[in-house]
């Protein structure tokens, strides 16, 4: 039987209230033919007493428990303490998926993503389609759920293109002994998204990522301008150290063109994301649909002030990245979903 370790890195400022709805969404994923197990890695730098409290509920709850110290490399730094346990193991587990504490996989995830893996021996990461859990919230969340249904058509369109697929945060299902194999047993704690830089080191290597269609996983949106903000900033520093550090490999790669294309484009567009905002009516036609009209005429708004919040965010980021100024990784506020 194929192993799958589950990993969830929980920062200092989460809630205990997150972390149990997290467990009982992970706790009733299907395992099908898998054994799976469940890590919890949990920064303790908060106030004393809430990190007792949710160290003791992890210590309960049917999972393994690693308490860091320290909140080293944030979440890249987490996801590779767990990785090292591996190690130490006598046998390396197949696959490990990687999931937020606020992710809300649906019960399939887990046999979709490694039934794709197992029909593509060059995919290290497969995952699926994103919606916003806490749509509702506030103009913000709305815009947002916009945002993400739109890109769940660009992954469609990717899987049917050969495109280059990145999924954020590497929320999904990981081939373990490819990322043995090339030596990307451990995220870059380094960079402002370890997620790029990994996928970009992986489709250098000759790997793939894989879209899965048949299920999806749910995360929360920033609910104030702020939030948002500051997440997009660092998401486009990002952007910016994949493109400065990457771009002569990706040119003379071997690597099909539209996969070459799709990743310049994923990285350079959302500097210049005010140049959508002449599509984003007609693609309103769309959210209508799915929506419904009054939802789809408020998004479809949002999504035009969000292409300018984006096109700020990226002369913020390279103003910071270029003046060498680092990109604050910043709490953001959960919702009780």
């Amino acid at each position: 039987m194929e192993q799958l370790e589950v990993i969830v890195p929980v920062a200092s400022f989460e809630p205990l209230s997150v972390i149990k709805r997290s467990v009982d969404c992970i706790l009733d994923l299907e395992n099908g033919d898998l054994d799976v197990r469940v890590i919890y890695v949990l920064d303790m730098i908060a106030t004393e007493n809430e990190a007792d409290d949710r160290l003791k509920f992890l210590e309960d709850a049917p999972v393994s428990v690693i308490a860091r110290k320290d909140n080293r490399g944030r979440r890249a730094g987490a996801v590779n303490d767990a990785l090292a346990t591996f190690t130490s193991d006598e046998k390396t587990p197949e696959y490990i998926a990687l999931f937020d504490v606020d992710s809300r996989p649906e019960p399939n995830f887990l046999v979709e993503c490694v039934s794709a893996l197992r029909s593509n021996q060059d995919a290290i990461i497969a995952s699926s389609a994103r919606f916003i859990t806490n749509a509702d919230e506030s103009m913000v969340t709305k815009t947002i759920a916009a945002e993400y249904f739109f890109f769940s058509d660009v992954y469609r369109t990717f899987r049917r293109l050969d495109g280059f697929n990145q999924f954020n945060g590497l929320i999904g299902v990981l081939n373990m002994k490819l990322m043995e194999r090339h030596r990307f047993n451990q995220l870059n704690e380094s960079v402002s998204c370890e997620d790029l830089d990994f996928t970009q080191k992986s489709y250098l290597a000759g790997l793939t990522g894989v879209f899965t269609p048949e299920t999806m996983v749910g995360e929360q949106a920033p609910a104030s301008l702020g939030d948002l903000f500051n997440q997009r900033v660092r998401w486009l520093a990002g952007a910016y150290q994949g493109l400065h550090t990457y771009l002569p490999a990706f040119m003379t790669s071997k690597i099909p063109l539209p996969r070459r294309l799709a990743w310049f484009l994923a990285l350079t567009l959302p500097f210049v994301a005010f140049l959508t905002m002449p599509i984003i009516p007609v693609y309103g036609l769309r959210l209508w649909g799915r929506f419904g009209m009054r939802r789809a005429i408020v998004q479809t708004i949002g999504l035009i002030g969000h292409t300018w919040l984006i096109t700020l965010c990226g002369i913020v980021a390279l103003g910071k990245q270029v003046s060498g100024g680092g990109v604050e990784w910043k709490e953001s506020v959960r919702s009780e979903v």
